[in-house]
């Protein structure tokens, strides 16, 4: 019998500890590190909010697993990125349990109007485009949505909405919270407009996939892509590194940009062949917001502090001022 009991013991406490470290499971289930961001920053404590990427993970080639939409069917709120980046979700309407209100982000704003500024630039220290093409393509803007913080103000809106749905009765809290967020990013948002009225039009350099157009075109920026169809984790070809090398030189510039979460192994390869001519390249993250590293989850890194790292970084290379 006390075998019995003991077996029994063992196997209920196996469960309990699998439930605890079932981490998905939350109040508020989200599939992208802004939504995740916006509601534990609206909720703290009251609910718990999980986040369905792991850390450090590429969030354009994640698949739900069978967890993750069980997740999703017990939660009573699941906010999404977009059925483009969110390609798994097959049909947003039956993914949610019967009680689980479902949040399709990218159709809970709309573009603000960009201000038509008489900028006096400042030709410099500006990074000239190469190209030609001085024109962020729409349809990546549109998809990537959440770079612009003047948008971002808006989702923490619609997230807020929903959550007072959940949990009426502390809507007062929820919504000086959410408040409170937008008036941080707010606040970040005018100072970088400010500033960056200076060097309109100008052009910065990026390895890697684009995702910041959206964020570009609201402060008058243009960001010309040095790898367009190349991985930045990937080998140069000598032809490529070459060619790449002669652009870096024939824009004069010292800084060129890089993706969060990727090894930038031909960044750091023309970095390197640049360094035999006594060249000097930095690389400075800008960052897209898809995800964060677990380290930086555990450090408590925000949407409106990856704001600011951008807006510091952009100081340095247009300007040379250090953080």
């Amino acid at each position: 019998m006390k075998k019995f009991a003991s077996i029994t013991l063992l196997i209920i406490t196996l469960f309990v500890l699998a439930a605890c470290g079932d981490s998905k499971k939350a109040d508020i289930v989200t599939t992208m590190f802004p939504q995740y961001d916006f509601a534990r920053q609206i909720v703290s404590d009251k609910m718990t909010v999980s986040l369905l990427i792991p850390p450090g993970a590429e969030i354009h080639d994640y698949e739900a697993t069978s967890k993750d939409m069980v997740a999703i069917k017990e939660s009573k709120l699941f906010i999404f990125t977009s059925l483009e980046i969110d390609s798994w979700i097959n049909d947003e309407t039956s993914i949610g349990g019967e009680n689980t209100i479902v949040l399709n982000l990218s159709t809970a704003y709309e573009l603000m109007e960009h201000e038509d500024h008489d900028h006096a630039v400042n030709h410099s220290n500006l990074l000239y485009n190469l190209a030609g093409d001085d024109h962020d393509d729409e349809e990546e803007n549109r998809i990537h949505y959440w770079t612009d913080p003047t948008t971002a103000m808006q989702l923490i809106e619609a997230i807020l909405e929903s959550i007072i749905e959940i949990d009426p009765e502390n809507a007062a809290f929820y919504t000086a919270n959410a408040h409170a967020y937008i008036e941080v990013i707010e606040e970040i948002h005018h100072e970088l407009d400010e500033y960056l009225r200076v060097y309109a039009d100008s052009t910065i350099y990026f390895a890697g996939h684009n995702a910041m157009g959206a964020f570009a075109a609201r402060y008058d920026l243009h960001i010309e892509s040095l790898f367009t169809d190349f991985k930045p984790d990937a080998d140069l070809t000598s032809a490529e590194l070459i060619n790449f090398v002669n652009e870096v030189k024939t824009a004069n510039t010292s800084y060129l940009f890089i993706e969060e979460l990727v090894e930038p192994k031909a960044a750091n390869k023309i970095k390197d062949e640049l360094a035999k001519d006594n060249f000097t390249l930095n690389l400075l993250v800008l960052h897209g917001y898809h995800n964060v590293s677990k380290t930086e989850l555990e450090d408590g890194v925000t949407y409106s502090s990856l704001l600011q790292m951008n807006f510091d970084h952009l100081k340095i290379v247009l300007n040379g001022t250090s953080i």
